[in-house]
C-alpha cells in the first residue's frame, strides 16, 4: 500500500510502540530479523519503510524464528486473531452472532479463544475435534463436543463454521454447509478452493458453503491496516528482538506486551 512509504518516525512510534522501544534499548543501527512458520510475509512496501524509517529489516524465511514456539505469543495471537475473525465475519456477512449456532473446528489456542469469544457474544458453540485432550478441556469448559466425522450429520442448523487450521481440525470443505470462515493465518485450510461470486464482495460460493474471506493477521498490501494487525506486527517484532538480544526471554515478552 502506497501509504507505507509516507511513514514518519513519529507515526511508526505510535503504531509499533513496544518493538521500537526495545529496538532503541539495544541501539542497533539496523536489526535484520527473520521469522518463519505460518504467519504471512509482509508487503514489500511496508518492509522497505520499516527498514528505512525504523532500522528494522523483517523477512519471512524458511529457517526463521517460529513465533508460535513462544507460549506468550500464542496466547496473545489467539485472543487478537479471534476478535479479528469474528468482527470480519459479522461485517462481511451481516450475521448477528448472538443467538446463532457456531461450530469451531480445531484443537489449539485459537480454537479455544474463538469458542470463548463466541459464547461471550451469545452464540451456542460446538467444538469439533478428534483430539482427546482438546475434547476433554472443551467439555470441562461446558462446550458441546463433536467428532469431525459427525460434522456432515448435523441434528440442528449450524449458522457458521470457523476453521482454525490447528492440529487435527482439518477436513474437506465438502463436509460442510452454510457460512464457513478460514481463520488460519494464511487461509491454508481452504487454499485452492474455487469459489463463484456472490452478492457480497468477501463471500464466495463453493458447493453448499459460502466461504467468507478473512483478513490477514498482519498488514496487507493495498488494504488499510487495522489496529489489530499493527498490534500483532508490534508483538512479532518485539518477540524477534528479544530472541536476538535477550535469549528469547518469554517472560519478558509477556510483560512487554501486556496491556
Amino acid at each position: 500500500m502506497s501509504s507505507f512509504r509516507s511513514f514518519t518516525p513519529d507515526r511508526i512510534d505510535a503504531l509499533l510502540p513496544v518493538s521500537l522501544r526495545l529496538h532503541r534499548e539495544w541501539r542497533s543501527a539496523l536489526d535484520t530479523l527473520s521469522y518463519g512458520g505460518a504467519l504471512p510475509p509482509l508487503p514489500l512496501a511496508l518492509r522497505t519503510s520499516l527498514r528505512d524509517v525504523a532500522g528494522l529489516d523483517l523477512a519471512h524465511t524458511l529457517d526463521g524464528v517460529d513465533p508460535f514456539a513462544s507460549p506468550a505469543f500464542g496466547i496473545l495471537y489467539s485472543r487478537l486473531r479471534a476478535e479479528q475473525v469474528l468482527r470480519a465475519v459479522s461485517a462481511r456477512t451481516n450475521l448477528t452472532l448472538a443467538g446463532t449456532t457456531v461450530t469451531v473446528v480445531g484443537d489449539g489456542l485459537l480454537s479455544e479463544a474463538l469458542a470463548t469469544s463466541l459464547r461471550t457474544l451469545g452464540a451456542a458453540v460446538i467444538r469439533a475435534t478428534d483430539a482427546p485432550v482438546a475434547a476433554l478441556a472443551a467439555r470441562l469448559d461446558g462446550f458441546r463436543v463433536q467428532p469431525l466425522e459427525q460434522l456432515s450429520a448435523r441434528d440442528a442448523p449450524v449458522h457458521l463454521t470457523v476453521l482454525s487450521g490447528e492440529g487435527r481440525g482439518i477436513l474437506p470443505l465438502e463436509a460442510l454447509e452454510g457460512l464457513v470462515a478460514d481463520a488460519s493465518p494464511r487461509g491454508a485450510v481452504t487454499e485452492g478452493i474455487r469459489t463463484s461470486a456472490s452478492s457480497r464482495p468477501f463471500v464466495g460460493r463453493a458447493g453448499a458453503t459460502s466461504l467468507v474471506e478473512m483478513p490477514s493477521p498482519l498488514p496487507e498490501a493495498e488494504v488499510a491496516p487495522s489496529s489489530t494487525q499493527w498490534r500483532l506486527l508490534d508483538a512479532l517484532i518485539a518477540l524477534l528482538l528479544l530472541d536476538r538480544h535477550d535469549a528469547g526471554d518469554d517472560d519478558r515478552f509477556a510483560r512487554e506486551v501486556t496491556p
